[in-house]
């Protein structure tokens, strides 16, 4: 019984989900961000004001939580040049979820929204 208890506990605090964290680059030719479920509303704002001054334009349609956990991300992406959009709800995801905006030469895509390679 004691074996039992004590596979229960530490199960209950070494199983607990972890979630992806997020990552930001802004470089003048390149731009990535993926999100995170640990993202605060003043943290999604910070990233959309800072693409602002690199002239890209972001539009979040779509921002639920549960609890302070990032349940559901929608969002409008524009460089001027491309536009894409993309919406998830964090279930399941194996592959990071974001954007990224390349204009280095050699770039197989200038632009990639979603799921990322």
């Amino acid at each position: 019984m004691r074996v039992f208890i004590l596979l229960l506990f530490v199960c209950l605090f070494a199983c607990k989900p972890a979630y992806k964290p997020h990552k930001v680059i802004i470089e003048p030719n390149y731009v990535e961000v993926q999100f995170g479920r640990v993202m605060s509303r003043t943290l999604l704002d910070s990233i959309q004001t800072a693409l602002e001054y690199k002239g890209i334009h972001m539009t979040y349609t779509s921002v639920k939580y549960d609890g302070n956990k990032l349940n559901e991300l929608g969002f409008l992406i524009s460089d001027g040049i491309n536009t894409g959009t993309a919406k998830t709800n964090f279930v399941n995801k194996v592959k990071p979820f974001g954007f990224r905006i390349d204009r280095r030469p050699g770039a197989k895509k200038n632009l990639q929204v979603g799921e990322l390679d």
